[in-house]
């Protein structure tokens, strides 16, 4: 995904536990956007199972198979004698992908003998599969098309290690006069090659105030001044949208990942709170609040990913500490250099406006963007649209 917005919640989920979500989508009703597909004969059985990295590799020589594995692509061939680029990055979370200019093999580790599995491609409903099902073939494919599939569980029973698997799939697309084989090949060797380019790769959240000024809230229901300063005066905002080079926000966090040693290199920073005199524009204080609680931090790393957690958070200095009016959120994040990303789990208050992004080579891609709610989440009243937002279930590519 290039500088796309993914899709939310059940529209894109990553690997996670089912006890972090609101809603599945068990049936079509689940995901209100979901199209169910029309009824089809028999579904084609898949030939690649978990353990395709078992099967007789057939990556060749196009480019040294070693480096292609390590990022996680091969090309396979099953016992079935039915060839495929093997994508195995998602193998230690219990789902992998396999695809063929003709087919995409979807396979995923079951929490019950008797769990039943909705997959859906995109929007649309592929198939409600019977009980016991871990594979499935979707024949319905383009070649050269990428897809963001989902794999979800229709919660019956004791659920408590039951996991939704999101996966995105390229297929091998034969240019002419070349076979299927060589085709699969250069995908997989293409993919690997963007993904051992990243020496670096980092991972922004900031938080911002859109407008220009803001006027200074008073505690709900009264006439009284939520702050030190009320009626008559305003907070300086950061003046401006969604745009990751401005260098004014609120707060910001960056996680900068070398690939090669897997270091993560955390830096936090907090933006000075100015008052102004409404009426003349006249600068009359300024403070800057403590960056105590502000974190980023490694949580885990292996080959090619590495597990992040952020945690956001900022007081209005000149606030009272009695009011809930923190910027505040946390998230724990997966990020691979295959390209891959994952919100495992997170979520955050309503205000101000949070955008999440990664840079890599030079080309930025959101993850995340939420307007703020109401100025009313950080000054105490926080019941009506102030809600914690959900981070959880966001997943997409940066390259």
């Amino acid at each position: 995904m290039r500088n796309r917005m993914p899709i939310p919640r059940l529209a894109a989920i990553s690997v996670m536990p089912l006890a972090l979500l609101g809603a599945t989508a068990g049936t079509a009703s689940g995901a209100p956007a979901a199209k169910a597909a029309a009824a089809k004969p028999a579904a084609a059985k898949a030939a690649f199972g978990l353990d395709a990295t078992a099967y007789r590799d057939t990556t060749g020589r196009v480019a040294p198979a070693a480096n292609v594995q390590t990022e996680g692509f091969s090309v396979r061939t099953a016992p079935s004698g039915e060839t495929a680029v093997v994508d195995d990055s998602m193998a230690s979370e219990g789902a992998i992908s396999a695809a063929n200019p003709h087919f995409v093999d979807l396979a995923w580790k079951t929490y019950s003998a008797k769990a039943r599995y909705t997959v859906f491609r995109g929007d649309t409903v592929l198939a409600e599969l019977p009980a016991g099902s871990t594979n499935f073939r979707d024949t319905t494919v383009a070649p050269g098309a990428k897809y963001q599939y989902r794999i979800v569980p229709q919660l019956v029973g004791d659920t408590a290690q039951a996991r939704t698997f999101g996966l995105q799939v390229t297929v091998p697309a034969p240019q002419r006069g070349q076979s299927d084989l060589t085709a699969m090949r250069t995908s997989a060797t293409s993919r690997a090659e963007a993904a051992a380019a990243a020496t670096t790769t980092t991972l922004t959240w900031v938080t911002f105030i859109a407008q220009k000024r803001l006027d200074a809230p008073l505690i709900p229901g009264t006439s009284k001044p939520a702050c030190t300063y009320g009626k008559g005066y305003a907070f300086g905002g950061d003046n401006h949208g969604f745009n990751w080079r401005s260098s004014s926000n609120r707060t910001a966090a960056h996680a900068v990942i070398t690939w090669k040693s897997k270091k993560v290199q955390g830096h936090t920073s907090i933006g000075t709170t100015h008052v102004y005199k409404k009426k003349t524009g006249k600068l009359v204080a300024k403070r800057t609040a403590s960056g105590s609680k502000m974190q980023v931090r490694k949580l885990g790393s292996g080959s090619g990913y590495g597990d992040i957690r952020m945690v956001t958070h900022a007081t209005n200095p000149f606030c009272s500490k009695k009011l809930p009016n923190a910027i505040d959120g946390a998230l724990q994040f997966k990020i691979r250099s295959n390209g891959n990303w994952e919100i495992r789990s997170g979520n955050h208050r309503q205000m101000p406006s949070h955008h999440i992004f990664i840079y890599n080579g030079g080309r930025v891609t959101d993850v995340y963007k939420r307007k703020a709610a109401s100025p009313w989440c950080l000054s105490g009243s926080g019941a009506v649209g102030c809600q914690l937002a959900n981070l959880t279930g966001y997943t997409g590519r940066y390259k």
